[in-house]
């Protein structure tokens, strides 16, 4: 091989070399400078979940490090701020004009219970409370559509009564017809000035789950406790999914005015306080 042959072997030797060389360093330092992929989790919120049940999945998912935290930023349930002359957590959301219909009715005496929309969230495990109520929240306003929106206009209610409706009938009944059937009776027996008498606004009080709650339990003194006071209780009893929420905006006519679920967990209607009281007995051990 002659003297230049060689020399261009060597050359496209060492240019090989290099080229090689080039690329890894190119492909190790690009590598580098790329960000690494943020962990993803999903967190479910279960339709009728409290804020307590929220904040104790946060806790076990590390989401929050107790429950105080996530109380500092979405409030104490079953609490009246005003009564002890507090404020209760606030979001810059507000105060958002694309999330003013949510929150414009809402009273500053009480928590965020009632607006964590019920579904399963892909979430990065890094993020922030705030991120992820954020999330949460433009979920819930997306659900409530323009005709659902116009319906409770036109019935001149707001979305906050409509909230606290519903997170009764998500405590009250098993399926979306006994919920529609329920909620009639429920605002019928809001236009007579009756008191409600829903047990699972006491149970939400003391954090039980009593079917029948105690003569004690119902002479709790609280807003929340609607046998104690007439009308809706001071705000939701639970976060409502979407077939409670359409109930109480859809309610279906009927002529009962009582209802009870048994053992069974069949619901029974009554039109008359004695006949609802023989359903107890037959229906319930």
């Amino acid at each position: 091989m002659s003297l230049n042959k060689k020399a261009l072997a060597v050359s496209f030797l060492f240019l090989i070399v290099a080229l090689t060389a080039g690329f890894f360093y190119y492909k190790e330092t690009r590598e580098r400078r790329l960000p690494v992929p943020r962990e993803e989790i999903n967190i479910t919120i279960i339709p009728g979940w409290n804020l307590r049940q929220i904040a104790d999945d946060w806790v076990k998912k590390g989401i929050v490090k107790n429950s105080d935290e996530f109380y500092f930023y979405l409030g104490r349930p079953a609490y009246d701020y005003a009564r002890f002359g507090e404020k209760s957590p606030t979001t810059t959301l507000e105060s958002d004009p694309d999330f003013s219909y949510l929150f414009k009715d809402k009273p500053s005496a009480v928590s965020f219970e009632g607006y964590l929309f019920p579904d399963t969230y892909r979430i990065y495990a890094d993020a922030s409370v705030e991120e992820i109520i954020l999330k949460i929240f433009d979920n819930l306003n997306k659900k409530i559509t323009p005709e659902i929106r116009a319906e409770i206009s036109r019935q001149d209610k707001s979305f906050f009564e409509i909230l606290i409706m519903a997170s009764l009938l998500e405590k009250e009944a098993n399926t979306q017809k006994d919920m529609a059937a329920v909620s009639d009776i429920f605002w019928r027996r809001l236009k007579k000035n009756w008191a409600l008498q829903s047990c699972a606004s006491v149970n939400y009080i003391t954090g039980k789950n009593d079917p029948g709650v105690s003569a004690k339990d119902k002479a709790i003194d609280s807003f929340f406790n609607t046998y104690e006071y007439t009308g809706l209780p001071l705000g939701p009893i639970g976060n409502p999914g979407m077939d409670a929420i359409k109930a109480a905006v859809y309610p279906q006519k009927n002529d009962f005015w009582y209802f009870m679920t048994g053992d069974d967990g069949k619901m029974r209607y009554a039109k008359t306080l004695e006949e609802h009281t023989r359903n107890v007995n037959k229906y319930l051990k």
